[in-house]
């Protein structure tokens, strides 16, 4: 589609550097979040703006000398930001307990992070059916919001936070319906904006282009792909795919359509439809939910995105989404699904990935 204001000011976002937050976004207090497990809705009616950080491919300069080698890219490369004063600008930073790495990964951001920003775990229960996760959940997100400031959100401010969080859901939701007038870039640049940018920008932003694109035709592409894994940091694959001539027609990505599933709902008890949200949620590998088989999960969403074959986009290292992909195998080869496990290291060959990447696509 041609390009219009709203699809240019939501991919120069989604690609702007993170350091440069404060120059964009001035007069908000931005506080962090690594994982879609946090609460956003909660920092937001605090009176912050929720940051996701994101790793990049930048060759690291000081995490090596705080983290193993063999900790995955994602924690290595935003210890290294932090180390290296390009997140200095943050209030705070919240994790939430998924996996081994990323809870250590909160005591070193504990240690090293800079005064006055403070650091805040969300203690998210491991075992999601468990008769006792939803009063444990409901008890650790009262806590939090004790510990997000002197500022304490009334009710309404809680409900307006959800309100506008389940709208930027929506619009998302909405977004992938249309993906096919975007290539696979452009579109995740959008989905990495809504991540990054105050909502009450975002929003009418992607209200704008959902309008645009609604009115434009698909884009001509060849096989339909259907990403699966944790978060995408690396925008070359991408590129490739794009290059390659195929499309992302669908994905189940924490940092892409999973953290945008489903709807918390605005009326009645605040934190326990926050509660429920997370709870109920498709979860990551790091969760179990009673019932949730993940490879009938991912091959019923790849056929209803009318996909040729599953591409997993596996950070090395990722022991739970490493696990996970065992799993989804026999399913996927029960589906007749065509599938390729690409391993994303911290700076990975472009070159091997092209070549991967294209011998599948012309396989299918």
């Amino acid at each position: 589609m041609p390009e219009s204001g709203a699809l240019t000011q939501l991919v120069k976002a989604g690609r702007a550097p993170l350091s440069r937050w404060p120059a964009r976004y001035p007069g908000r207090r931005a506080v962090g979040y690594l994982c879609s497990y946090v609460p956003e809705e909660m920092i937001h009616a605090a009176g912050f703006s929720p940051v996701r950080v994101r790793g990049s491919a930048a060759p690291l300069r000081q995490a090596d000398a705080h983290l193993q080698s063999f900790t995955c890219a994602l924690c290595r490369s935003t210890l290294d930001q932090l180390l290296d004063g390009k997140l200095s600008f943050l209030a705070g930073t919240v994790f939430a307990h998924t996996c081994d790495a990323l809870q250590a990964q909160a005591d070193l951001w504990r240690i090293n992070a800079e005064e006055p920003q403070f650091v805040e775990v969300v203690m998210q229960p491991a075992n999601l059916g468990a008769p006792a996760a939803r009063p444990y959940l409901l008890a650790e997100l009262e806590r939090f919001l004790e510990r997000l400031g002197p500022r304490q959100p009334a009710v309404a401010d809680l409900q307006a936070s959800i309100a506008l969080y389940d709208e930027t859901r929506r619009l998302v939701q909405a977004l992938q319906e249309v993906r096919d007038r975007l290539s696979a870039a452009d579109y995740f640049a959008i989905v990495d904006a809504v991540q990054v940018m105050p909502h009450e920008e975002a929003n009418p932003l992607l209200s704008r282009l959902l309008e645009e694109l609604r009115a434009a035709p698909p884009r001509p592409g060849g096989p339909r792909l259907f990403l699966a894994g944790a978060v995408l940091d690396e925008p070359r694959l991408l590129d490739l795919v794009d290059d390659l001539g195929a499309r992302v027609a669908g994905d189940d990505l924490c940092s892409g359509s999973r953290h945008f599933s489903g709807q918390v709902g605005a009326g009645g008890d605040p934190l326990a439809a926050l509660a429920d949200y997370y709870l109920q949620r498709p979860p990551c590998p790091a969760k179990y939910l009673p019932g949730h088989d993940p490879g009938r999960h991912l091959a019923e969403q790849a056929r209803a995105a009318g996909c040729d074959g599953v591409v997993f986009v596996v950070e090395k290292f990722c022991e739970p989404y490493a696990f996970d992909y065992a799993l989804a195998l026999p399913a996927l080869e029960e589906a007749g699904l065509p599938h390729l496990m690409l391993e994303m290291e911290q700076t990975p060959s472009t070159e091997a990935l092209r070549t991967r990447l294209q011998a599948f696509v012309e396989m299918l």
